[in-house]
């Protein structure tokens, strides 16, 4: 272990002091990596907008043989379109930095109090004057624009610097880090519990920027020839085996960095336009920091007793990777694409200038030595003619020349980045045209960075501006294209009715980000608001097999299928499926099993429905078409659907509704032709479709007459043929085939001709409450006659049935009211009435009972009635006597 670090003098706790910084370091790289994977995601995250239509669908079905009658009603669809939200601070990454930064500036001060008293009150100065930089006056502490807490932390820092630096010089390396980030967790701790502005954290990592960009590019231009010297240990070591062709292999590989450097340099300055996929920038500072944690062992040697590695230059070197790394993390989370523009340049410009002079001292001094195949990394840092100092001077001049050539574009980036930062502070504090200043500030020294386009175009649509908007969003895909930019500039020109210019910018950004799966989606959906199918399909296809979030483009599909596709080639595209659990692709697949009539059982999803039960488009359109669909077999969504209406006021009538098929399939049909009569009657907009569905609900129950009333007003194919049906199963098939004729007048109809063949062959519907009431008959219970009144509670024979059982049981009262709800809808059926009559005899209503008597005589035959009389008049009789007999 002690070898690893190069000296073999390392106390033990010297060496855990060590790795626990490495493991620090670590962390901080770890950050770096992960927020510099998408810069743009980590503050745009990708929302999802989703949008209900209505698929006519007949859930209600009457079958005639190979002919069937059905209404058609909604059951939702859900098309979803991916939306880029606004620019959000990440306030854990901003904690993160803080803590990270604050730790690397605690071991750079720890190492700077080692150096000689020159070197020590220089950087010193240095870093009074960063403090200074960092206004902590805005943190509001002590007082609006007091300087107090600046005055405090300089003398906490200095102060304890000074002690060590000249009282304790022998410290260890353990107390005086330690000492450092107790003043550094002190100062923290007041910051939180006394400064006055909303958000400190990010104020004080706004403000202070200045100073960490400042550190990190000084620690990449310090370790810019840790590659370049790492080349030659790789060309003369003898463990790799190169030594004797150690001048030849140096020259290839190092002249091959160079270049790839130059070529870096040329693309950045746009000077070539190169596709090629590059290592990252990136990795090669992250390669130079790591060789420099190693390498700055012998540079230190070279100072003549200036740096001591031991001592102090290697926490401070670490200590500045840390807050490289930290503050690169930083730039990227925030998507401040000007500052990470200026970190690649001083990584490129740095290793490309301070390289090729490197390579020159190296080749001045040591091109003997290579020759014979010496060790040259050992003495790498001992010039024999030219200097190390001259060299890092000239290499530090070929850098300010390489940022002059670009006519200082990474100065003016760095002061565009530092507005930006003030832009993201003052719109997260809500201060929008204060935001809206620094923003355009920074547009004035890089009119094309991303960031500030893409944040004013947010502040647009926020304040209604959409042609404000447009324009920034097409700024933004300029130099640093995004998905999200072309999404939300493809959005504002829907909303400004532009079509094709939003077809053609989100073409535009397909063809620079062709794996888009956004992209893809939306320009699909695009297509299919004008009905172009094909390319609706071609588009949204692409999009499920390229993005993160597959099922939206899957649910699209679907609601593309539903409305486009005939029903034989829908059927083989669903079979082929695999299902999602995603609540709107459910929502959807349920609207395609009901225009397929498939309705099967399938179990209900709990998770369509928010924990706070307040619904959104997916969860709405899940209950309302899974009610439809399962209405037969699961009677939940009766009882599900009213303890939502309670929390979603705005949908109370579409839960209703949903709620009503389940209660007439399977549960209590009295009731749901109770609701749906009393909406018919209130009319409004909705009263043509509550209409039908009523009427088809009669036409089920085999009330033909009250399903005429209904249809007859029901306009439309629909309501002709529901009367035609009616008509014909009423017995009255001369107006069935006039009604059927008056519809092939409109055109020919060959389901019309189906019709008429099967309403000739004398075709009645199957209903499931006559078989149960014959295996009633066959096994008197009360359980079986119950599920044959439940099958068909208006239905005469089943009525009466199940009275004269509950008579003959002794529940005169339960039989009672069996018969007066069936009249309720059913008041034109004789034998209803002569039971009516009947029950009332039973009970000593004679007022009620000669009420049933009359209308049995006037809704049947003589013969029929005086059949009636013939059971109902020697009861009366009795019934009068016995109450004579009384008196």
């Amino acid at each position: 272990m002690r070898y690893l670090f190069f000296q073999k003098a390392w106390s033990s706790g010297e060496l855990r002091i060590a790795f626990g910084v490495l493991f620090i370091l670590l962390l901080a790289l770890v950050f770096f990596c992960i927020k510099i994977l998408d810069p743009l995601g980590n503050v745009v995250r990708w929302d999802i907008l989703s949008e209900l239509s209505d698929l006519s669908t007949a859930v209600d079905v009457i079958r005639l043989d190979n002919w069937q009658y059905g209404v058609s009603v909604p059951s939702y669809l859900v098309t979803e379109q991916f939306v880029a939200s606004t620019m959000e601070v990440d306030f854990g990454a901003v904690r993160i930095f803080l803590g990270l930064g604050l730790i690397g500036l605690s071991l750079l001060l720890a190492g700077l109090t080692t150096l000689p008293r020159f070197w020590y009150l220089g950087s010193m100065v240095g870093f009074i004057l960063l403090l200074a930089a960092s206004q902590t006056e805005t943190l509001g502490l002590f007082g609006e624009g007091s300087r107090a807490f600046f005055i405090l932390a300089l003398v906490l820092y200095t102060g304890l610097s000074y002690f060590f630096h000249a009282f304790r010089p022998g410290a260890s390396i353990a107390l005086r880090l330690f000492s450092f980030l107790g003043v550094s967790a002190g100062l923290t701790l007041l910051v939180a519990f006394t400064a006055t502005v909303p958000h400190p954290d990010l104020t004080a990592a706004t403000y202070s920027l200045p100073m960490w960009l400042f550190l990190s590019a000084l620690f990449l231009l310090i370790s810019a020839t840790e590659i370049m010297a790492g080349l030659v240990w790789l060309s003369t070591t003898s463990r790799i085996g190169m030594g004797r062709t150690s001048l030849t292999n140096f020259l290839v590989i190092s002249i091959l960095y160079l270049i790839y450097l130059l070529m870096l340099f040329l693309r950045n300055t746009r000077q070539i336009e190169w596709d090629v996929p590059m290592v990252s920038p990136a990795v090669l500072a992250i390669v130079a920091g790591l060789l420099g944690i190693w390498g700055f062992r012998a540079r230190s040697e070279a100072t003549n007793g200036i740096l001591y590695y031991r001592e102090g230059s290697f926490w401070w070197y670490v200590g500045l990777f840390i807050i490289t790394a930290a503050f690169g993390g930083y730039v990227a989370a925030t998507a401040n694409d000007p500052l990470l523009e200026v970190l690649e340049d001083v990584v490129v410009n740095g290793q490309l200038a301070m390289g090729l002079l490197f390579l020159f001292y190296i080749l001045a001094n040591f091109l003997p030595l290579f020759e014979k195949g010496l060790a040259v990394h050992k003495i790498l840092y001992k010039p024999l003619k030219f200097g190390l100092t001259q060299t890092r001077l000239l290499g530090f001049a070929g850098f300010v020349v390489l940022i002059s050539t670009q006519t200082l574009l990474p100065v003016y980036q760095a002061v565009a980045g530092y507005f930006n930062g003030l832009g993201d502070l003052y719109t997260t504090t809500r201060e929008y045209a204060l935001a809206e200043q620094y923003y355009k500030l920074a547009l004035q020294q890089e009119f094309q960075n991303h960031k500030s386009n893409y944040a004013l175009a947010s502040l647009s649509l926020r304040q209604g501006d959409r042609t404000a908007a447009a324009f920034y969003f097409r700024q933004a895909t300029l130099k640093n294209p995004s998905p999200q930019a072309y999404v939300g500039l493809s959005n504002v020109l829907v909303q400004e009715n532009l079509f094709f210019d939003a077809v053609f910018s989100l073409r535009e950004g397909i063809t620079t980000f062709p794996k888009s799966g956004e992209l893809l989606n939306n320009l699909g959906m695009l297509y299919a608001r004008t009905n172009l199918a094909d390319s609706a399909y071609h588009y949204l296809d692409r999009a499920e097999r390229t993005a993160q979030r597959s099922e939206v483009p899957a649910t699209n599909l679907l609601a593309i299928w539903a409305r486009n596709t005939d029903a034989p080639l829908l059927d083989s595209l669903v079979q082929q499926l695999d299902e999602k659990e995603y609540p709107s692709w459910q929502a959807n697949w349920l609207a395609v099993q009901n225009l397929r009539q498939n309705f099967a059982e399938r179990r209900f999803r709990k998770e369509a429905i928010p924990a706070d039960s307040l619904l959104n488009v997916s969860g709405l359109a899940y209950i309302y078409n899974y009610a439809l669909n399962q209405a037969r077999t699961d009677s939940m969504p009766i009882r599900l659907a009213s303890q939502l209406a309670d929390k979603n006021p705005y949908l109370v009538d579409d839960l209703l509704l949903a709620s009503l098929y389940p209660e007439f399939y399977s549960g209590d049909k009295l009731r749901a032709l109770a609701i749906m009569t009393a909406w018919v009657e209130e009319g409004g907009e909705k009263e043509p479709l509550f209409r039908k569905i009523l009427g088809h609900w009669y036409l089920q129950l085999g009330l033909y007459d009250q399903a005429i009333e209904q249809l007859a007003l029901v306009k439309g194919p629909e309501g002709l043929l529901g009367q035609a049906v009616a008509q014909a199963l009423a017995g009255q098939g001369a107006v069935a085939t006039i009604l059927l004729e008056r519809l092939q007048k409109e055109g020919p109809n060959p389901s019309v001709q189906a019709l008429q063949e099967s309403l000739a062959d004398g075709v009645r519907p199957v209903g499931q409450a006559d078989s149960l009431l014959t295996a009633a008959r066959a096994n008197p219970s009360a359980g079986s006659y119950e599920r044959a009144l439940r099958a068909n509670p208006l239905n005469a024979g089943v009525v009466v049935s199940t009275s004269e059982y509950y008579r003959q049981q002794k529940q005169p009262t339960k039989a009672y009211q069996i018969v007066v709800d069936a009249l309720r809808f059913n008041d034109r059926a004789a034998g209803l009435w002569a039971q009516y009559a009947l029950l009332s005899l039973d009970m000593g209503l004679l007022e009620q009972a000669d009420e049933g008597a009359a209308r049995v005589e006037a809704n049947t035959s003589a013969a029929d009635y005086q059949a009636f009389r013939e059971r109902y008049q020697p009861r009366k009789a009795l019934i009068e006597k016995q109450r004579e007999d009384f008196r």
